[in-house]
């Protein structure tokens, strides 16, 4: 079971977070990093070799629960993490149940670093509002040091949008 734990909270790959904008003022935006429910069921496929499973039941309180069970390739038994999620803007019931699913994966330690990531804060260019800062269509990577970084391409022009100090 250990191997399982430890792979399920290995880093996720850069590729397999997606960018948001946070909060916004008049000079700029806060960039946020998250996972989409699928980077939780790749993970726990690879890791698991597909012995997991998931429930849903909603609490006294009406919340909605979802758990991750694992299989313990040793002892056979099963393993279970729960959480609760929140109804999203767009979907509300769609993205409770993904909430739910995402934050039952961070307790088994799936994209748990996404906590530790650094403040991301991206000031405008003119002309620019929060409401055309698209972080996701930006290309994210590490510098060799392993910082942060992301760049925008503008006119086949690399434009350095972020880069952690």
């Amino acid at each position: 079971m250990k191997e399982i734990v430890k792979g399920l909270s290995e880093p996720l790959d850069i590729k397999d977070i997606d960018w948001r904008v946070g909060t916004a003022n008049a000079k700029g935006v806060s960039i946020l990093g998250y996972k989409d429910a699928r980077v939780d069921m790749k993970r726990l496929d690879e890791v698991t070799g597909g012995m997991w499973q998931n429930e849903y039941h909603r609490d006294s309180k009406g919340v909605l629960q979802c758990g991750i069970g694992i299989k313990d390739p040793e002892g056979g038994e099963w393993i279970w993490k729960w959480s609760n999620g929140t109804e999203s803007f767009a979907e509300s019931e769609k993205g409770e149940y993904s909430d739910a699913f995402k934050r039952a994966g961070f307790m088994l330690g799936i994209g748990r670093e996404l906590y530790d990531l650094p403040f991301i804060w991206v000031n405008f260019r003119d002309g620019e509002s929060s409401k055309n800062i698209r972080p996701n269509n930006w290309v994210w990577g590490r510098t060799s040091e392993g910082k942060l970084a992301c760049y925008e391409l503008v006119n086949g022009k690399k434009v350095v949008r972020y880069s952690e100090r």
